[in-house]
């Protein structure tokens, strides 16, 4: 895997960039643009700039989704992908460019997909356009909200939910999902949220402005030995759609997420969260679910 796209894969980046350009004018006007927070995270992220912060050289790409991945399956980008690769006229809205602000925009991390995988690299080029800004968007502003340990916040090319923050050479999946409900009957309740010390889970319910309950978690993933690494993930309901937001640790330096459940939260009470939340109810661009919730 490298952070770097593989040359020889179609048209130059001029290029490229007016095929894009030209695919988003054609459906400028059929869907509102979607929020742009750059320029605010511009002005209130600068401090940030100073900090000493850098993905290491050694991260090519997102690990396993560790404790997440195994406690809650539907996080990830699998199941049927039709359903977002076609999309609407409506959802495939143009948006503007991160560079018309000023700030270049986060450079995505590639990952080359496995066998029968398919990646972002494969949805029309519009509908591309449209989820690479909005995965720019998040990472701006979760790159401001969470701690400056975490490291930079980068989109990962592979699917529109998927992030990773990286420092000192280790590597952190993020996860910023908003995927439609399940229809009636096909995804079961969420258990009760309660602490099982023994499996290293706390889980606590807590309340977001307009009155939106939020379960949010702390829970111990991969053990080697002595050794255990923490995640940190919340969830809640917005809409029609599922919103998931978690942080794991890197499974390969047993190195938990550097990241509280406060600071999560803290990153989800924030109105500009919610703006994109509300988007991308609005303009799904993930898979219906299919899998029972919880965590």
């Amino acid at each position: 895997m490298n952070t770097d796209r593989s040359p020889g894969r179609g048209p130059g980046p001029g290029a490229e960039a007016l095929l894009i350009r030209a695919a988003m004018e054609e459906t400028a006007e059929s869907a509102p643009s979607l929020p742009d927070l750059v320029p605010v995270a511009l002005v209130q992220g600068r401090r940030r700039r100073n900090r000493a912060r850098a993905v290491g050289a050694g991260v090519t790409g997102v690990v396993a989704l560790g404790v997440f991945g195994a406690l809650l399956p539907m996080w990830g980008s699998g199941g049927d992908a039709q359903t977002a690769r076609t999309g609407s006229a409506a959802s495939q809205t143009a948006t503007p460019s991160p560079a018309a602000t000023g700030r270049p925009a986060p450079t995505p991390v590639h990952i080359e997909p496995t066998a029968g995988e398919t990646s972002m690299a494969d949805l029309p080029p519009a509908e591309r356009a449209r989820q690479e800004e909005f995965q720019q968007q998040v990472a701006v502003l979760l790159d401001e909200l969470l701690p400056a340990r975490l490291g930079t916040v980068r989109p990962v090319d592979l699917a529109v939910d998927r992030y990773q923050g990286g420092s000192d050479g280790n590597t952190f999946p993020v996860i910023f999902s908003v995927r439609p409900q399940a229809d009636p009957g096909d995804a079961g309740a969420d258990p009760p949220c309660q602490d099982t010390p023994s499996k290293g889970f706390r889980c606590r319910t807590v309340m977001l402005p307009d009155g939106i309950k939020v379960r949010s978690f702390s829970a111990v993933g991969n053990q080697k030995g002595s050794q255990a690494i923490t995640g940190v993930g919340l969830s809640f309901t917005y809409g029609r759609s599922s919103v998931r937001l978690s942080v794991d640790g890197d499974d390969s330096s047993m190195v938990s997420a550097p990241v509280t459940v406060d600071q999560l939260l803290h990153a989800a009470r924030d109105p500009r969260t919610l703006k994109l939340v509300k988007y991308a109810d609005g303009h799904p661009m993930e898979d219906k679910e299919h899998s029972v919730r919880g965590g």
